[in-house]
């Protein structure tokens, strides 16, 4: 009976116990892909990895972090090329932090310090190139502003992994005349081309007038070659001339009898 006397005691303390758990111990949940940093009056203790904690309600506070990789896209910026000439270039960072205690207490926001490292490097870089290079991409840009700005923002626990170059604008008139170069040059290209074509198809046709010199014979055979091709499409009719060059050739071939063919009477000498 003493035993039973003592339970309403038991499950009151019971109860109050949970509720003074509930109103000192709080439970802190940090998501995947987070971190959340521990205060304890204001001054930093520990960080606090994924997973759920518990701690006093009363004497500590807590500040999440996003640790998951995040793109910081630069607008075009005013910036001057090794001649002084202006041009617009925009970028794309991609970054994430890396240590979340220097993240927050050494700059007062890092993502600011990271677009004002960028833009600071960006007219650096720029600067040290001509506009030529620039535009025709032979300067990784973006190379070199990631290893300059990746340096300084190590400092406030950021991570650099990519600087790429989004667009390049020119002013009108540069645009203009970058248009006008290239196509001066496809068009000489065009005719250095061509020029290449005809001394070559000239090549070929003094190869070949050297070879009908050498060996008259090629002409009849080259003729025969063409009357055989041509023949293959009915309804033509093909009417030869043979030339003074080539009547002597003919009056020199023996008839089938031994005897030398006449000359026809438009082949004589005074004929009419």
């Amino acid at each position: 009976m003493d035993t039973f006397r003592f339970i309403p005691l038991l499950v009151v303390v019971l109860v109050l116990g949970a509720v003074a758990y509930k109103l000192l111990v709080l439970k802190v949940v940090v998501p995947e892909g987070f971190t959340a940093l521990l205060y304890r009056q204001g001054r930093f203790v520990r960080v606090l990895r994924p997973g759920a904690h518990r701690v006093l309600r009363q004497l500590h506070g807590t500040q999440q972090v996003d640790m998951r990789q995040r793109y910081l896209t630069v607008p075009g910026q005013e910036v001057l090329s090794q001649e002084q000439v202006g041009l617009k270039v925009s970028l794309a960072v991609r970054f994430a932090v890396a240590e979340p205690e220097p993240a927050l207490h050494r700059v007062q926001n890092y993502t600011e310090a990271l677009y004002l490292a960028v833009q600071l490097a960006l007219r650096e870089e720029v600067g040290r190139h001509p506009l030529e290079e620039l535009v025709a991409g032979r300067v990784d840009l973006g190379q070199r502003m990631r290893e300059r700005v990746a340096g300084e923002v190590r400092a406030f626990g950021l991570s650099v992994e990519s600087v790429e170059v989004k667009d390049v604008m020119l002013p009108a008139e540069l645009r203009r005349a970058f248009s006008e170069s290239l196509k001066a040059k496809k068009e000489a290209q065009a005719m250095l081309e061509k020029a290449r074509g005809e001394s070559a198809a000239l090549r070929n046709l003094a190869n070949a007038a050297r070879l009908v010199e050498q060996h008259p014979s090629l002409l009849d055979l080259r003729m025969l070659q063409t009357l055989g091709g041509a023949s293959t499409t009915p309804g033509n009719t093909f009417v030869l001339g043979v030339g003074a060059e080539l009547a002597p050739r003919a009056r020199k071939h023996p008839a089938p009898g031994g005897a030398p063919v006449p000359p026809s009477e438009e082949d004589e000498p005074g004929s009419t």
